[in-house]
């Protein structure tokens, strides 16, 4: 099979490998789309640190084409799509209900091999069974709306919020569709690129705002004068991240939902926080979310279609990072067939 693997930041091959074996409780999933996400261009710079050589990619749909001997649920043919994020069940973080801190986290297209090649393996326990209404490609939208719907409740979004968005990528238009799902009366992104703007008015924003040609402070507080009960960092930007915390209203919850550089540093002022109350919190990979992502793509609540922008052949996935956060770009789509 052909898979691209990342050897080192800025070094991706395709290359053919064997299909893998699916152990006794494992699946063997033929991968029918996956998409790209900022993780894998972290991967790609070096911002986010990677057990190499890896086959990249975790956001994926496709079909069991091969199980285990111990397999109980799944058979030949299922559409699936996986949870790619596996833990150990033993150490205090599982144990205390944060499987998501586990401290022998592997994750896939990161510590074991990933869903950008012809198949991948996983467990049984972290496969689950798509609905026939949704597509391949919407159904690769789980894992990043299953970390969506976990940033939703980091954020702890309630009705009649005023919610602050920053950055309109993927995460951001499923953010913002998950706030206005959660009732919220003002949902406000941030995006200074023109066409992810218009799609997140598309996916229900009710006010964008150009960063680059607007104050973002003063406009936010033409809104509500207070500040927003709830800001999402959905960019991964250090500038933007320390920016983020003065658009909250006093006792109000900053989420740093985007991937920064694991070497990157910021500057806030403690005093400010600690006068005015406001929470930071972290928001986490998917946590006990996937089934609830896969109901919400099945349920029509959730829009993906306007998100894809491109299609990419594996044979192309080279130039993927080539075409990543260009003006025209959302969500890169990569076929295996």
């Amino acid at each position: 099979m052909k898979a691209a693997v990342i050897y080192k930041p800025g070094d991706i091959r395709i290359i053919e490998k064997e299909i893998p074996t699916p152990k006794e409780n494992e699946v063997l999933i033929r991968i029918k789309a996956c998409g790209v996400c900022g993780t894998d261009h972290s991967l790609y710079t070096g911002g986010f640190p990677a057990d190499y050589p890896v086959i990249i990619g975790h956001e994926f749909a496709g079909e069991v084409s091969a199980t285990g001997n111990n397999v109980k649920i799944l058979e030949i043919g299922d559409r699936v799509t996986v949870d790619p994020n596996r833990v150990c069940h033993r150490c205090e973080y599982c144990r205390m209900g944060k499987e998501h801190l586990c401290v022998n986290l592997s994750s896939m297209g990161v510590h074991i091999d990933g869903a950008d090649a012809g198949y991948c393996v996983m467990v049984e326990s972290n496969v689950y069974k798509i609905p026939d209404n949704v597509s391949f490609e919407a159904a690769a939208f789980t894992e990043p709306l299953a970390c969506a719907v976990h940033g939703l409740e980091m954020g702890l979004v309630k009705h009649g919020d005023t919610v602050l968005i920053l950055g309109a990528g993927g995460m951001g238009n499923l953010l913002t569709q998950l706030c206005v799902l959660a009732g919220a009366a003002q949902v406000i992104v941030s995006e200074p690129i023109a066409h992810r703007r218009e799609i997140a008015l598309e996916n229900g924003a009710t006010h964008v705002l150009d960063p680059l040609n607007q104050d973002i402070d003063k406009e936010l507080r033409k809104l509500r004068t207070i500040g927003a009960d709830v800001v999402f960092e959905a960019a991964g930007n250090l500038k933007i991240q320390a920016r983020s915390v003065y658009y909250s209203r006093k006792g109000g919850t900053v989420v740093w939902f985007g991937c920064s550089p694991a070497e990157g540093r910021i500057e806030i002022n403690p005093y400010d926080i600690n006068d005015a109350e406001i929470s930071i919190r972290g928001s986490f990979n998917n946590p006990f979310a996937t089934a609830r992502a896969i109901r919400l793509l099945g349920s029509g609540k959730i829009r993906v279609d306007n998100l894809i922008s491109h299609h990419i052949g594996i044979d192309d996935y080279l130039d993927v990072f080539k075409i990543f956060g260009s003006p025209d770009t959302l969500k890169l789509m990569v076929g295996m067939d």
